[in-house]
């Protein structure tokens, strides 16, 4: 590794370097991949693991307990919805947040996006898990939830519950393309660590293949065949970011949609025009505690530091201090609204949350929600891991009481009748939500021993940047014999530069060969000097939107056509602005998929991750950028084209080994 960093105006922030300065593409590569294929996890991994399966060990018995008929009907606590609102609140505030940040190109992101997007994908996941239980689910499969629209039967077509599904079904679709786009060069670069230690261990062994041969294989068939090349990479830039777009696009439509439902029901407490941007600053605000909180967790237990570094825990800090101070100015302007202005019902109300039977709920909302994100006002506080953690942790238990407050306002009031208890938390109630984060540590545990956590791929970018080019190791000259027949010439280059410089040399004189050129990191040069012929991702993407959203729309159109002779209620259902943003949620969810479909289709992936057996398997350029120029006119060309790379400037285009491949 490279110990002297290259001076770079945007290293430091505030004294603090982004990336390690000893930190190199190939000691990247060996550091997360050195996680995920560890012959066994360590012993904290497996205590953490065996904790979660505990809680949901537990929430399974009790879950027993209640379908033997040990129970009655459960009671709907505002506590279970609020656990379910809670979830989706996280998986929409990591989303947005992964999403803003790329379409940014914040280049402090590439260590952290990773956690950002699994928290996403993993909180929508246990939110659709927790909806489907039978106590404290959220309205679609329950009958006695009048606030989601579904009075004595199941919710008619059309109802905010159903919306409530499409929604959150949405939602998974969306974080799990952003989440696989971004693993997609990772995953490549896994398998090649895993092909070189089984036959490192074949070697050693002499006999039989070897057991992590199996790894290979199942991380070859999720790479689909991922090579690295110039075109490859300028494929997953465009899909990346078109799907980080429709992710943020989500998050605000679905947002919107509930802000909608809640100001167009009955029950107080749900008018204020604040409201909407109250829930979306708490659903960033907890996104961000909980991300915060892991990757602080992650790189002290990984030994990340020299790729999470000090600057990273302070600009997440910033950020739990920006949104805190957003959330605590809508909830005084709330107040102060009210107060000026609100009827006497309004007035009660915060008089309850001061000192009443609201005020656990009011007050833990300021002390855990409000008050502790003030200490990264202090700088030696923004760089302190343990105060992250703990501050991450208070404020997503601070939006979790908002949720309650607001559920408990709107369903103590007069217009819904509940029973007695209908408010107050049940043993069911906290077996379930403990058994849902266990769920969730649990994926995530999983997560970490199957997957990288960082993004290899960006966090290279990042040392390529901030460091010193590293040495290239040698490659081996070939057959230099004139007589032998050459296939191929395959060169190695230090930097992007300098093979974008060769490809701009050769394909400047000459197009009788095909080029290609692979690297482990985006090579927009390289692209740019090979000029292939590229359809834009994003017009498929806009047109696959279009027909699934206006699909949707007709579709529900003529469902509500259909239905409208049963019921009035039915005939208020079947105006088409009710349906409007629905229709948006799937049309994003249709162009997240076309975007996948795509990117694997042109690149023609899934054909050349056929063969995954020893040489077979196809390799990605792990730790360099490599040009390889096929011969196809014979052994005059190949000499002529390895003169002319030998010929180049030493700073331009000569690259810093070369190898003849023979026929």
């Amino acid at each position: 590794m490279s110990a002297n960093p290259v001076q770079h105006p945007k290293q430091r922030l505030y004294g603090e370097r982004i990336i390690a300065a000893d930190e190199t593409v190939e000691g990247i590569g060996r550091t997360v991949t050195g996680i995920v294929l560890a012959p066994s996890p360590p012993v904290h991994w497996w205590i953490a693991f065996a904790g979660a399966c505990g809680l949901i060990v537990v929430f399974a018995v009790s879950l027993v307990h209640l379908w033997a008929g040990n129970a009655a009907t459960p009671v709907v606590s505002a506590l279970a919805i609020a656990s379910y609102d809670w979830w989706v609140g996280i998986a929409h505030g990591s989303l947005l947040v992964s999403a803003v940040l790329l379409l940014a190109g914040v280049e402090w992101r590439c260590a952290v996006i990773r956690i950002a997007e699994t928290v996403a994908l993993l909180g929508a996941i246990v939110a659709g898990f927790y909806a489907l239980l039978p106590l404290g689910r959220p309205g679609w499969l329950d009958p006695a939830l009048p606030w989601r629209g579904a009075v004595g039967l199941l919710p008619p077509f059309g109802s905010p519950a159903a919306w409530d599904a499409t929604g959150l079904a949405c939602c998974i679709v969306v974080c799990a393309g952003l989440w696989y786009v971004g693993l997609l060069p990772d995953l490549a670069t896994l398998r090649d660590g895993a092909v070189e230690a089984a036959q490192a261990r074949a070697k050693g062994d002499g006999a039989g293949r070897p057991p992590s041969l199996l790894r290979a294989r199942v991380f070859s068939l999720l790479a689909v065949g991922w090579r690295g090349s110039a075109v490859q990479w300028q494929r997953w830039i465009e899909a990346y970011r078109a799907i980080a777009l429709l992710g943020a696009l989500l998050v605000i439509v679905l947002q919107a949609g509930a802000s909608v439902e809640l100001a167009g029901s009955a029950p107080p407490g749900r008018h204020d025009t604040l409201l909407p941007v109250t829930l979306l600053v708490g659903a960033v605000l907890s996104g961000v505690g909980i991300t915060g909180a892991l990757i602080v967790v992650i790189r002290a237990v990984y030994a990340l530091g020299g790729l999470i570094t000090r600057r990273h825990l302070d600009v997440l800090s910033r950020m739990i201090l920006v949104l805190g101070l957003a959330s605590l100015y809508c909830h005084v302007a709330e107040t102060l609204s009210t107060l000026l202005h609100g009827d006497a019902v309004a007035r009660g109300i915060v008089a309850r949350g001061v000192d009443g039977d609201l005020a656990w709920i009011s007050w833990t909302i300021v002390v855990c929600g409000l008050l502790p994100v003030q200490v990264f006002w202090l700088p030696r506080a923004r760089r302190s891991g343990l105060l992250i953690a703990l501050v991450g942790a208070l404020v997503a238990i601070g939006t979790y009481a908002d949720h309650v407050m607001l559920l408990v306002v709107s369903l103590q009031s007069e217009a819904v009748p509940l029973p007695a208890d209908a408010n107050v938390p049940g043993i069911g109630d906290v077996v379930t939500f403990a058994g849902s984060i266990g769920l969730f540590l649990a994926l995530l545990l999983l997560v970490l021993r199957s997957l990288p956590i960082v993004s290899i791929a960006q966090t290279r970018q990042l040392a390529i940047a901030h460091n010193a080019p590293e040495a290239t190791a040698a490659v081996a000259a070939g057959p230099d014999d004139t007589d032998v027949p050459i296939r191929q010439i395959g060169a190695a280059f230090a930097t992007e530069k300098s093979l974008a410089a060769a490809v701009s040399a050769l394909l400047g004189r000459d197009r009788g060969f095909r080029l290609d050129a692979c690297g482990p990191v985006p090579m927009p040069g390289v692209f740019a000097a090979l000029r292939p012929v590229e359809h834009p991702i994003r017009r498929t993407a806009l047109v696959s939107s279009l027909a699934g959203g206006f699909g949707f729309l007709a579709l529900c159109l003529a469902g509500a056509l259909w239905l409208s002779p049963l019921g009035t209620g039915a005939r208020l259902q079947a105006s088409w602005p009710f349906f409007v943003l629905p229709s948006v949620a799937v049309a994003l969810a249709t162009g997240t998929l076309a975007i996948l479909v795509t990117l694997l289709v042109r690149s023609r992936l899934p054909q050349r991750s056929t063969a995954i057996e020893g040489p077979g398997f196809p390799r990605s350029g792990r730790n360099r950028f490599r040009l390889t120029a096929e011969i196809r006119d014979g052994m005059d060309d190949a000499e002529r084209i390895a003169r002319r790379l030998a010929g180049l400037p030493a700073d331009a285009g000569r690259p810093s080994a070369m190898r003849r491949v023979p026929r």
